[in-house]
């Protein structure tokens, strides 16, 4: 296998909640259905019902190529994830915007993120920064590392909408696996 990094836009459901939660995960494989598991494996809330509202190949974000190696880079280069969110002024609710940034830190993200996510919103502000090499440490992806190259020609992956369910089969066998490691 070509180790790939997949970021998802997960949905589902969580007991107490009143509406479809979302999240994001990140997963290695070279699909979306190669990466069930691991997806399942980090949602937080109820495994059945759990779909894939949006997915990507994360092989390059604006100004970076990005890879996966068994070690780090070494070259002070991250990727970040950003979910920021903002208020339109006489609607019910908050609007969020993520999105995935090459950054030398996380104030270089974050403010590149306030410059292009949720533009004409008022109240912008950061919820969740997180680097994406923290979220994928070694022990939960097979110890594969994200690296970044600077490309001033990669732009922003493309993007997969839909509504793509995690099979019912997948599920029960997920939960039988889990309930059998106690």
């Amino acid at each position: 296998m070509n180790p790939r990094l997949i970021a998802c836009v997960l949905g589902g459901s969580a007991p107490r909640a009143r509406t479809e939660l979302h999240d994001v995960a990140f997963a290695v494989g070279d699909s979306l259905e190669a990466v069930h598991d691991q997806l399942l494996d980090s949602w937080f809330g109820d495994p059945h019902g759990l779909h894939v509202d949006a997915w990507c190949f994360v092989d390059r974000v604006a100004g970076y190529r990005v890879q996966l190696a068994p070690a780090p880079a070494g070259n002070g280069l991250h990727l970040y994830f950003v979910n920021i969110g903002g208020y339109r002024s006489g609607e019910f609710g908050e609007r969020h915007a993520w999105g995935l940034f090459g950054a030398a830190s996380s104030g270089e993200a974050k403010t590149r993120a306030k410059a292009t996510l949720l533009t004409g919103l008022e109240s912008i502000h950061k919820d969740d920064l997180h680097a994406v090499d923290d979220w994928l440490p070694v022990d939960m992806v097979g110890g594969w590392h994200v690296q970044l190259t600077p490309d001033p020609e990669a732009t922003d992956p493309p993007v997969s909408n839909g509504y793509f369910p995690l099979p019912p089969a997948t599920v029960r066998a997920w939960i039988a696996e889990r309930d059998a490691l106690g």
